[in-house]
């Protein structure tokens, strides 16, 4: 038998179900190949390599965070240590810096006898026997006391208060007037009609009472009731008037915000300049009372204070190391004016609380929920009275930067070295002043007079929830200080006396913003 005839044999041998399995093995092998398969792997292949491209564009964001996390870190400390703050101001502050410290002559610093009203609101008793009296007292020696008079005003604060200011008073060698003891009922002011049906007396409406009482010594028609300690200066012709808070402060930067913010042709030229007063140690405090050259609000309340919005006047003239920063409002704890402003009579003025008073006055809105601080209204007021701050004829209006003052002794012996290293804030407080601030303006750019749209509260008919009202747009007619208001409402404590009692207790609260009434 030859080889083919065997395999032949062979193959006609095969068994039926060998070859079955034999093929039925490469059917499986056939299913498992299959494309469905094939498609799920792809697609979990997909799902791999994209996540795989995620994890790494991920790394690659971190990555670049990190860098500019750290790059942001290092220019700012560079920026802080390298470019010091306010640390070399004009030669003229210097030269009346040596004046005051190198004789004890009464009136160095005040060598043109310029004639200066001081007016003070205080009730703490620990700052009056302290630090804030004795650079009182200073102020008044680097003044002179044939050139100073001193106006405090204290009312409901206790014995303790009233002691403390009869002492000080006994030991200034101006003329003053000290009138303490005074009760000031809130029963004697006007109300406002609270959402919840309530009748409170408004913050603002009570302070800018106080600070007009401190200026009765400039009204030649004021009458006193025969109060104790009263006397007047009306017959005096001023040069400054300063207002001062109850804070610490240096007497001789007080003369130098007094004498020498914006000097030119040897004399300061200003209608208003004020220093910045600081809380917790690098934060500027008066946020409500200073807006910028063109009304917008503070940014973030660091250095360099201002937004960067609009022009950006103010914070261009902040970064330029200038004493003169242009405003169109501020306060900073320490407030210098040009004294006409408040002996200057005019009998056409609508700016006061009682239409039949001549005298510029402190003032509040009487809106509810739209609230403006008395110190940004009274320079509201004066521009209606004199025009818009002209720095280029003397009446501008200036924040100064070196002179600063505190509200808590920790901030006052902390700001020298704060000072120094401030410029450490600058671009994070421009990243965060670009996307949260300001946070107010709704009628910035409402002059008076104009006809506007406005959004105001309007009370419910009958009070039947505790927020019973609604906003609604009203058209009418803009009055002056839009600039200074924002949507919120203060109101007075109901128990004056004992949340005044010592002088560092706080006597108002604020009112939740109601939302509106569909």
């Amino acid at each position: 038998m030859d080889r083919s005839s065997k395999s032949d044999l062979l193959l006609d041998s095969t068994e039926p179900d060998a070859i079955n399995s034999t093929f039925g093995l490469l059917s499986e092998d056939i299913t498992f190949c299959s494309f469905p398969s094939y498609r799920a792997q792809a697609r979990a292949f997909q799902r791999r390599t994209a996540s795989a491209a995620r994890s790494r564009t991920l790394c690659r964001l971190r990555n670049i965070f990190l860098f500019a996390a750290f790059t942001l870190v290092f220019t700012s400390v560079m920026n802080g240590v390298f470019r010091p703050s306010c640390q070399n101001p004009p030669q003229h502050y210097k030269e009346l810096t040596t004046r005051a410290h190198s004789s004890s002559r009464p009136g160095r610093g005040n060598i043109a006898k310029e004639k200066v009203f001081i007016a003070a609101n205080i009730i703490d008793e620990g700052l009056i026997r302290g630090q804030w009296g004795t650079s009182l007292l200073s102020l008044i020696d680097l003044l002179g006391e044939d050139n100073t008079f001193v106006s405090i005003y204290d009312n409901d604060s206790g014995e303790a208060t009233s002691a403390a200011l009869r002492e000080l008073q006994l030991s200034m060698k101006c003329n003053s007037s000290v009138v303490t003891g005074d009760h000031l009922p809130l029963s004697s002011f006007p109300t406002t009609r609270l959402p919840n049906g309530e009748e409170r007396v408004r913050r603002i409406t009570y302070l800018a009472e106080i600070r007009n009482r401190l200026l009765r010594p400039l009204d030649s028609q004021y009458v006193t009731n025969s109060t104790e300690g009263f006397v007047s200066a009306a017959k005096t012709k001023l040069d400054k008037t300063l207002f001062l808070n109850d804070v610490y402060f240096d007497p001789v930067e007080a003369a130098q915000l007094l004498f020498s913010t914006n000097y030119h042709d040897g004399k300061a030229r200003y209608r208003a300049a004020c220093g910045i007063d600081f809380v917790h140690g690098v934060q500027m405090y008066d946020t409500f009372v200073v807006r910028d050259a063109e009304g917008y609000g503070s940014g973030l309340m660091v250095y360099p204070w201002f937004a960067p919005v609009g022009h950006g006047v103010s914070r261009k003239a902040v970064l330029g190391q200038t004493d003169a920063v242009p405003v169109r409002s501020c306060w900073g704890g320490m407030a210098a004016f040009d004294a006409a402003l408040f002996q200057t009579r005019d009998a056409s003025s609508p700016f006061t609380n009682t239409p039949d008073y001549s005298l510029l006055q402190f003032r509040s809105s009487e809106e509810p929920f739209w609230e403006a601080s008395e110190c940004c209204l009274i320079f509201a007021d004066i521009e209606e009275r004199c025009g818009l701050p002209d720095i280029a004829h003397g009446t501008g209006v200036f924040l100064n930067p070196y002179i600063r003052v505190a509200y808590s002794k920790t901030t006052w012996q902390w700001l020298p070295f704060f000072r120094r290293f401030e410029r450490i804030f600058q671009y994070a407080q421009y990243i965060v002043s670009k996307v949260a601030y300001p946070r107010h303006g709704e009628r910035r750019l409402h002059e008076a007079g104009d006809m506007v749209n406005q959004l105001v509260w309007q009370p419910s008919s009958h009070n039947t929830s505790q927020n019973a009202g609604r906003f609604i747009d009203v058209h009418r007619q803009a009055t002056s200080g839009g600039f200074c208001g924002l949507q919120k409402m203060f109101v007075m404590e109901k128990d004056l006396q004992a949340a005044n009692t010592g002088g560092t207790g706080r006597n108002w609260e604020s009112v939740n913003v109601p939302a509106d009434e569909n």
